[in-house]
């Protein structure tokens, strides 16, 4: 019933609308090896953004390990605890989640605080460096 991984083209999409909110130029993106992160038009796309692209090690998830455990945690609370009657159902549930696990959870690695706060102070420490560095 459901695609097992983005396609190339969804990713480049999805990855057009982080820019309009999120720079993209100068971060390193890590990703393993799937046919969509080796794919000629993601790479070219990420090279012209000025994305450097990080790989992981064939077979060695441990080195993506947040968004394996992430994953994990998803597919353990989400996806094996409903039967899903439609795609817009198993959207909206996942979708559902995902708000939740980055704004309501505590995670006990960063703090007990939300990913969201722990987001929101990066950007704020971010900015106020910048704008230290630019009275020097």
């Amino acid at each position: 019933m459901f695609q097992g991984s983005i396609r190339q083209l969804d990713l480049i999409n999805l990855l057009r609308r982080v820019n309009l909110f999120y720079q993209l130029q100068g971060i390193i993106l890590r990703n393993d090896n799937g046919s969509q992160f080796i794919a000629h038009k993601v790479r070219n796309f990420l090279k012209n953004s000025d994305v450097k692209q990080q790989f992981t090690h064939v077979a060695t998830p441990e080195e993506n390990s947040y968004i394996e455990a992430f994953h994990s945690i998803l597919e353990r609370e989400e996806i094996e605890r409903n039967q899903f009657a439609s795609y817009y159902e198993a959207k909206d549930t996942i979708r559902r989640f995902i708000k939740h696990y980055n704004e309501s959870r505590l995670h006990r690695s960063i703090g007990f605080v939300t990913p969201q706060q722990k987001w929101d102070e990066a950007i704020v420490s971010d900015t106020t460096i910048l704008e230290e560095m630019s009275i020097l």
